[in-house]
């Protein structure tokens, strides 16, 4: 059996150019449109991993920004540094974004409103992020503790939570 290719010629191989010089990724790809690749046992985004090879170290900080807005692009010409702010905003600019559906309060993120309450332990959290947290949890674990076993966890309604907080309120 032959040994497998190294990830930089998989890269180089594995792509397509059209006529606006993208180098149009051909292999896996994500829901989103994002092309994936792995490197050393780890899925990377295939673009990020384009922009590494021919420029250098990205900071933890930065993303990595098509300017052909071709989301399946690895040309190192197309691609670019930016924060996440200038990414939504150059997506609102190219119409990729519909500005509409931004939250300003944290790009894409939820308010307490927006969120599942749930119940852990008989004690009453207003996210499951949250409950992960005030208890030192993985992420992940009071997903499959709702899932898959409801005497530890279990969602609520908005109403049994406010309910059960001014509960909590009431003893202490």
């Amino acid at each position: 059996m032959p040994a497998p290719k190294p990830p930089f010629k998989r890269l180089i191989t594995n792509y397509q150019t059209n006529s606006q010089g993208c180098w149009i990724w051909q292999g896996r790809a994500t829901k989103a449109g994002y092309g994936q690749i792995k490197v050393f046992g780890k899925i990377v985004s295939v673009h990020r991993y384009s922009y590494e090879l021919h420029k250098g170290n990205i900071a933890k900080s930065l993303e990595v920004m098509h300017t052909c807005n071709n989301k399946l692009c690895i040309n190192p010409d197309h691609l670019i540094l930016g924060t996440h702010k200038e990414n939504i905003k150059q997506a609102i600019k190219d119409k990729l974004l519909d500005h509409s559906k931004i939250n300003y309060k944290g790009v894409g993120g939820i308010n307490r409103d927006q969120s599942i309450q749930v119940l852990v332990k008989g004690i009453a959290y207003g996210s499951i992020r949250e409950a992960e947290q005030v208890l030192k949890l993985g992420k992940g674990t009071v997903r499959y503790w709702v899932k898959n076993k409801p005497d530890i966890a279990r969602l609520i309604t908005k109403q049994e939570y406010y309910q059960l907080k001014n509960k909590e309120y009431e003893y202490k």
